[in-house]
C-alpha cells in the first residue's frame, strides 16, 4: 500500500503507482480531471503525476512524503 502524505497533512493511500497518480490528479483537479482530454493528453498527466510521485518519494518536495508501507509489514 503505498501512502502520500501533503505538507497540508491530507493523505491518500493506494494499491499501485498508477492509482495514487489517479487519486493526486483527483486531488489536484477534481475527479473530472480527464473529462475531455483525448487519450494521449491523459496518458501524458498520468505519467507526469507518476514522475512527481517518484520525486516526492525522494524527498525533492518539502512536506511531502510517498511511503510503501507494505515494507512496514514484515
Amino acid at each position: 500500500m503505498l501512502l502520500l502524505t501533503t505538507p497540508a497533512g491530507d493523505t491518500i493511500t493506494a494499491h499501485t503507482d498508477v492509482e495514487l497518480a489517479s487519486k493526486w490528479l483527483n486531488k489536484q483537479y477534481g475527479d473530472d480531471w480527464a473529462d475531455g482530454l483525448i487519450p494521449f493528453d491523459e496518458h501524458d498527466y498520468m505519467n507526469s503525476a507518476i514522475e512527481e510521485l517518484a520525486l516526492m518519494a525522494d524527498g525533492i518536495f518539502p512536506g511531502y512524503t510517498v511511503t510503501d508501507t507494505a515494507t512496514f509489514d514484515h
